[in-house]
């Protein structure tokens, strides 16, 4: 009995042995699984993975061999002996290698003796196919390819593996397991750190594209605000005056327009306008320089800003025109006050490249109500009450009203009306005749310019002559005038009595300001006139105040056709004896309200007698103008004056006359 106990209590501690083992495995299977699972760096997962193998598998190592390319075949590899975790020479011979690969099932190397688990978990047994017949493996091998997802990354291999508690095929199972779990970590790790790279990548990407990003917004923001400045220094160069910074007209328009709507929805509110103009300003800058002239226009600018209310505009239009939109006015004097203090202002003298400057300003001032639709239409009643200010005298200031509206409409018609007078000849001459007071004999005839207007009748000069001048149809006119009286002389010429009579003509001062009008006068006086010392040309003391040299020199040009001078008007206004020394005049013509003056006015009437005296020495004679009675023709006459003309010796007659084919009158 007790002889058949002792056996089976060896098999039962052998069974329990067993069994313990197996759990052993088991436990081991696990742990392995849970840290293939937990595995985050490769690391710690190599050391911690033998310690597992260590405590709960037969095996003392455990080898592992990484191909370090898609070829395993090639020199470059990777061994990791997990006792020492680091790597190690060669274990596995090429043979070894090559075979497993080949076979690429869990196999046991046993001396010449390989068993391989099949995919079906069954065991073949076969002999190690050596290269060499004398060749004998030394250890033995228990090894099985590492596979992810198909393909072979390495070799997971225990040397000198024996475990006599199990069959090969527990063994070849138990390694096959293991592979499966290290290749899932290592793929898993890979993975990990593929996707690491891919998310670095990614944040490189990002952060390559955020900083070119931001430094492209950067680029984007100079360029917007670059651009931002150049639309704002456009739109200030668009609206602003380049000299003196102000607002220019298109700003102030734009300024004005919108008082105006105010004024639609607010019919309380009241606004007004200043037109400023420089006095002397044009003799200023050609005198003394452009330069001189800007600075002026720049200082003239400071002053009226200093003039004016916080919420009042001023402008420069252009020129020496500035102008000034006071926006909110309870009564028009205080427009008015405005406007004195911007007189006074600019009376003051201007210091300017060392020199003291005086200039004046005249203001116009249109007060705006609810009749106003467009901004033209106020500068415009501004700038007219402007002008009426020059008119005045200068210097000074003039409130816009009605009747200077219907001046102006009237001088527009008559502007048109001139232009038309021009094109159709509706102008035609009346004559005055010229004593001899002496002897009281006809020497000659002063032609008197008249405009018969289809409407208003007979014009004389005073109502269309300065509109001609400022226009400048003068010059048009007046050589009508010479070829008229050219062609008079010549019908004349066929009566004995007047054959050797002069025409005497008065003509503006526009034609000897520049020297081509001179130039064309010479020319119509050498194509009309056979005997062009029978025609006198009279200019009056204007024609040389604004350029005496240049229009001496003009003069002395004139003269040089054969032509003969008079100074018109002598005595109506500075009366410069310059005149009388150095200009090539025949004939000095006394104004007719100086001559008349001669009767109560003995210093006039001595001056006349010492002007006689002059001209013995000078070379020129006096001719009386305006003569209305024999008294005054006596005092004339004791005066010196050697010719006369005036209602007392003829009135201005207009000759009977046939038309020409052109048009032009001819002595009947």
């Amino acid at each position: 009995m007790a002889g058949r106990t002792v056996p089976k209590i060896k098999k039962l501690k052998s069974v329990l042995s067993q069994y313990k083992q197996t759990k052993k495995v088991q436990t081991g299977l696990l742990k392995l699984s849970e840290l293939c699972c937990s595995v985050t760096d490769m690391s710690c997962f190599y050391p911690a993975l033998q310690q597992v193998i260590q405590k709960y598998f037969p095996a003392e190592n455990l080898y592992i061999q990484l191909y370090t390319q898609a070829n395993f075949s090639q020199a470059e590899h990777f061994y990791i002996d997990e006792l020492n975790c680091s790597p190690i020479e060669q274990q596995l011979t090429p043979d070894i290698i090559d075979f497993i690969h080949h076979i690429s099932n869990p196999v046991l190397i046993n001396h010449d003796q390989v068993s391989i688990l099949n995919s079906d978990n069954s065991i073949t047994e076969r002999p190690f196919p050596t290269r060499k017949s004398q060749t004998h493996l030394i250890d033995v091998w228990l090894a099985t390819p590492l596979l992810v997802e198909g393909i072979t990354i390495g070799i997971v291999g225990v040397k000198g593996f024996i475990n006599p508690n199990h069959k090969a095929q527990t063994n070849l199972e138990m390694i096959k397991f293991v592979a499966l779990q290290i290749a899932a970590a290592i793929h898993r790790n890979r993975a990990n750190d593929q996707l690491k790279l891919y998310s670095k990548d990614i944040e490189d990407i990002i952060f390559d594209r955020t900083k070119n990003l931001q430094k492209s917004n950067f680029n984007l923001r100079q360029q917007v605000e670059q651009r931002r400045k150049s639309e704002l220094k456009l739109y200030y160069d668009a609206h602003h005056d380049a000299l003196t910074k102000l607002p220019n007209r298109a700003m102030f328009t734009e300024r004005l327009e919108h008082s105006i709507k105010h004024l639609k929805r607010h019919i309380n509110h009241r606004f007004g306008v200043l037109f400023i103009d420089i006095d002397r300003f044009k003799v200023i800058n050609d005198t003394l320089g452009h330069n001189v002239g800007d600075e002026l226009l720049i200082q003239i600018a400071d002053r009226i800003l200093e003039c004016i209310r916080s919420n009042d505009i001023v402008s420069r239009l252009g020129g020496d025109e500035f102008v000034v939109l006071l926006d909110t006015l309870l009564h028009a004097d205080d427009a008015e006050d405005i406007a004195n203090r911007i007189i006074d202002a600019t009376r003051q003298p201007f210091q300017i490249d060392g020199q003291q400057l005086f200039t004046s300003t005249s203001i116009g001032i249109a007060i705006c109500d609810q009749h106003y639709k467009q901004a033209t239409d106020v500068l415009r009643d501004a700038d007219a009450a402007m002008y009426q200010a020059k008119a005045m005298g200068r210097g000074r200031l003039m409130f816009f009203d009605d009747s200077m509206r219907e001046e102006l409409l009237a001088s527009l018609t008559l502007e048109q009306d001139l232009r038309q007078a021009v094109n159709k000849k509706e102008f035609v001459l009346n004559y005055q005749k010229i004593a001899d007071l002496n002897s009281s004999a006809i020497i000659g005839y002063e032609a008197l310019l008249r405009w018969q207007h289809p409407t208003k009748g007979l014009l004389t000069p005073s109502s269309f002559l300065a509109l001609a001048e400022e226009t400048g149809l003068i010059i048009e006119i007046e050589n009508w005038v010479v070829a008229s009286v050219a062609k008079q002389l010549a019908l004349w010429d066929v009566q004995p009595e007047l054959k050797s009579i002069f025409i005497s003509i008065n003509l503006s001062g526009k034609h000897i300001f520049q020297t081509k009008p001179v130039q064309q006068l010479s020319k119509l006086i050498q194509h009309h006139f056979n005997e062009p010392e029978r025609l006198i040309i009279e200019f009056n003391e204007q024609a040389f105040n604004q350029q005496p040299e240049r229009s001496l020199k003009n003069l002395k040009l004139l003269k040089k056709t054969g032509v003969r001078l008079a100074l018109d008007d002598y005595g109506s206004g500075q009366s410069s004896i310059n005149y009388l020394n150095n200009y090539p005049f025949e004939f000095i013509k006394l104004e007719q309200h100086f001559v008349r003056s001669f009767i109560n006015n003995i210093r006039n009437w001595e001056l006349a007698k010492s002007l006689s005296a002059l001209g013995e020495s000078f070379g020129f004679r006096l001719i009386a103008e305006g003569i209305e009675s024999q008294a005054q023709l006596d005092k004339a006459i004791a005066a010196g004056c050697e010719y006369g003309q005036g209602f007392f010796i003829s009135e201005p007659e207009a000759i009977k006359a046939d038309k020409d084919d052109n048009g032009i009158d001819h002595c009947a």
